[in-house]
């Protein structure tokens, strides 16, 4: 017999309202993916991870409000950027690092990116006077008293409040123009394509004098040691090598693909570099470029969600796009870099409204294929599969203060940047405390059927697994006892097969490769995908 264990069944009222929730857990499907949701909502200084049913796990509580993103790091660590400050925060709220960025001279904004060796890219913004841009080529016609040009900086974090830049890219070094012949980066800009247009102007650049390229958006590729930026106001992505030093990212060879810090490769909108027109034009304001992660069902392929306000098209767009390289060289067709279109994409309903933000948002992909969407300007947090099916949404309760249930909520009053869905098996997950913690809202009678879940459920969500597997050993990070454990190889076949499994296990003439993982318990099934070295 299964144990139910009921987290929240209190009623507050003595009279059953049947309308449907405003805030907090809005739909939800049950093929939403496992996993937790972060969140840092724009207008207060908190950040929440809650489950699938829409309660609270875990809280931090910061002093400023967020500038604009967070990330729960592989060691269980919290990274948010502040206003003014990056920190590191413990599971239970400790303060481990914090670095005043704006005191320091580091104008950052939008987003950051943490890096395998503890480090963190910040974009950062950096002003150039009319006199210093003009000096660089700019058509005087173009430019206002102040052009922004941002620039990537890689901190290294120092004991509790320092930190070295220890790398750094900016777009001052990467510019061409044909406007000044006298000017050293006088050049035909169609003939190079590594290389930025400083006079291109477009309707996104004339209605925003200083913001030139805007980078909302960072990722980092650690098999490729590059990195992938978002340029709003170009309707671009570059990416760069990371392969450099500081010196050699200022000029034009060197690198891993001897280019410097120059352009490898560029997408978006071919007009910027004199290679296309407006129907060539493939993303519009875009955000949240990133990298489909190692082991994930789209490895390797980079999504990235087009706000497509061109005031042609009231819809928004995620997208999949997949490069092509031949050598340590990205390849174009026609001049212009490949892809010619994208892989897949989705615009349509969520409850029954179009997915459209003229400003920030983001969507990323999930191990399974899925994708989780932030609609900034709602608040708004969904899950949909690659077929489009819309599986789950969440609405952020939290602004200036907490919204109650059946609360009116207008545009903008509980703004999320962006949102980062973890898997239940995310490495830092590990040993961390997962029990709910309530709502944040005050009720939530979708969120409270939802909550009702079996022991066995509970258990085996707690189960992790050392992945890769290496040595050719299942290890995990509790004792376990399961009705069956099964292993199944990329062809459907099912390679180990054990009934009443409690031990690491060693997986005996199993070769190398991606494999399937099913735990079994009281009729309870979860799945996760292993690579074995």
């Amino acid at each position: 017999m299964i144990k139910k264990i009921t987290f929240i069944l209190i009623l507050t009222v003595s009279v059953v309202r049947a309308q449907a929730p405003t805030v907090g857990l809005l739909f939800s499907d049950s093929n939403v993916s496992e996993g937790y949701t972060l969140f840092s909502p724009e207008v207060n200084n908190s950040v929440y991870l809650i489950n699938n049913c829409g309660e609270k796990v875990n809280e931090w509580t910061f002093t400023e409000f967020p500038g604009a993103t967070c990330y729960l790091l592989e060691n269980g660590t919290l990274l948010r950027a502040g206003k003014n400050k990056l920190e590191i925060r413990g599971w239970d709220n400790t303060v481990l690092w914090n670095y005043e960025m704006n005191a320091n001279g580091l104008n950052q904004h939008h987003d950051i990116e943490p890096l395998p060796n503890g480090n963190v890219l910040c974009i950062v913004r950096d002003s150039y006077s009319n006199t210093e841009i003009i000096a660089q080529g700019k058509d005087p016609l173009k430019v206002d008293q102040v052009i922004d040009l941002d620039k990537i900086v890689e901190l290294k974090p120092i004991g509790t409040n320092q930190a070295e830049i220890v790398w750094e890219w900016k777009f001052i070094d990467h510019i061409i123009q044909d406007y000044d012949s006298s000017k050293a980066n006088f050049g035909v800009i169609e003939n190079h394509p590594e290389r930025i247009d400083i006079n291109y102007v477009d309707s996104n650049i004339e209605s925003l004098d200083r913001g030139y390229t805007h980078v909302n958006g960072i990722d980092y590729n650690a098999n490729l040691d590059q990195i992938i930026i978002s340029a709003r106001n170009l309707n671009e992505i570059y990416i760069i090598d990371h392969n450099t030093t500081t010196a050699e990212a200022a000029g034009h060879a060197g690198g891993y693909s001897n280019l410097g810090g120059d352009l490898l490769w560029r997408w978006g909108n071919s007009r910027v570099y004199k290679q296309g027109g407006v129907e060539d034009q493939k993303l519009f304001s875009q955000h949240d470029v990133k990298w489909v992660e190692p082991g994930y069902l789209d490895e390797g392929k980079i999504s990235v969600f087009s706000n497509g306000s061109d005031q042609t098209r009231a819809y928004s767009t995620v997208h999949l796009l997949d490069t092509e390289i031949s050598g340590n060289t990205y390849t174009k067709e026609n001049n212009t870099f490949k892809p010619l279109d994208f892989n897949w994409s989705w615009s349509g309903d969520i409850l029954e409204k179009p997915m459209y933000e003229t400003i920030k948002s983001g969507a990323h992909s999930l191990p399974n294929g899925n994708f989780i969407i932030c609609q900034s300007s709602l608040g708004q947090v969904s899950e949909i599969t690659k077929a489009g099916e819309h599986i789950w949404t969440y609405k952020n309760p939290s602004g200036n203060s907490i919204f109650n249930q059946f609360d009116n909520i207008s545009q903008n009053f509980n703004p999320i940047f962006r949102a980062e869905k973890y898997s239940s098996n995310y490495i830092g997950l590990s040993g961390k405390d997962l029990t709910p913690r309530g709502f944040i809202e005050n009720e939530n009678s979708l969120s409270s059927a939802c909550a009702t879940l079996s022991v066995a459920q509970i258990e085996i969500d707690n189960i992790r697994v050392t992945n890769p597997v290496t040595g050719h050993v299942l290890k995990f990070n509790q004792k376990i006892e399961l009705d069956a454990l099964r292993i199944i190889d990329i062809n459907g076949r099912v390679v180990f097969s054990s009934k009443n499994f409690s031990n690491d296990h060693a997986l005996i003439n199993t070769q190398s490769g991606f494999y399937l993982i099913e735990f079994e318990k009281e009729k309870i099934i979860k799945r996760i995908k292993i690579i074995v070295n």
